[in-house]
């Protein structure tokens, strides 16, 4: 009876260590790729520099700090373009009131502009000009704020679009990080 328990035991830790192992292998095959059949691009060591390592690291595999960094903007851009319009539906929705609407103008207008500011720096970094890179993505951040503290404005009035600011932050930040890791 206790072999049969041992044994019993052993079938199941057995393929729950394979799927970990397999598991491990892949991330590690995802976290490290060849660049150029020379040099090895770890993204989750560059993940370490961003403000949201893992955040960043969903991004992953990427084969250079420019690609990760292209990555995390091509993201950021998506959230603002979708906060935008969702802004912009809350806004239209029957039964919203009139100071609701005001502030909800004010954060689809911020994210459009941040949505603009990331599509330009998204060409900056293609274009290789670091300067104009970290202006747009400074730009960016600070526009984003502009819908918070229309809500702040108003104690009491509590943002519908709270969390979807607060994960463009994030992945704006990531892209400000990755980007000055750059080299000019």
């Amino acid at each position: 009876m206790g072999r049969q328990h041992q044994t019993a035991s052993l079938s199941l830790i057995l393929p729950a260590a394979l799927l970990l192992l397999l598991g491990a292998t892949i991330t590690e095959a995802r976290v490290l790729r060849r660049v150029n059949d020379r040099s090895l691009f770890d993204a989750t060591s560059e993940c370490k520099k961003a403000s949201y390592p893992d955040l960043c690291n969903s991004l992953a595999p990427s084969a250079s700090v420019g690609s990760l960094t292209a990555a995390s903007i091509d993201v950021a851009t998506s959230k603002a373009k979708e906060a935008a319009a969702i802004s912009a539906k809350l806004m239209k929705a029957p039964g919203t009131e009139k100071l609701m609407k005001s502030t909800l103008c004010v954060c689809r207008d911020a994210f459009s502009s941040v949505a603009d500011s990331l599509q330009l720096s998204a060409k900056n970094l293609k274009d290789a000009a670091h300067t104009d890179l970290m202006v747009n993505l400074s730009a960016a951040m600070s526009l984003k704020a502009n819908c918070a503290d229309a809500f702040q404005d108003w104690p009491g009035l509590v943002s519908p679009v709270a969390d979807i600011n607060d994960h463009l932050s994030k992945l704006v930040s990531n892209s400000l990080d990755l980007a000055s890791t750059l080299k000019n």
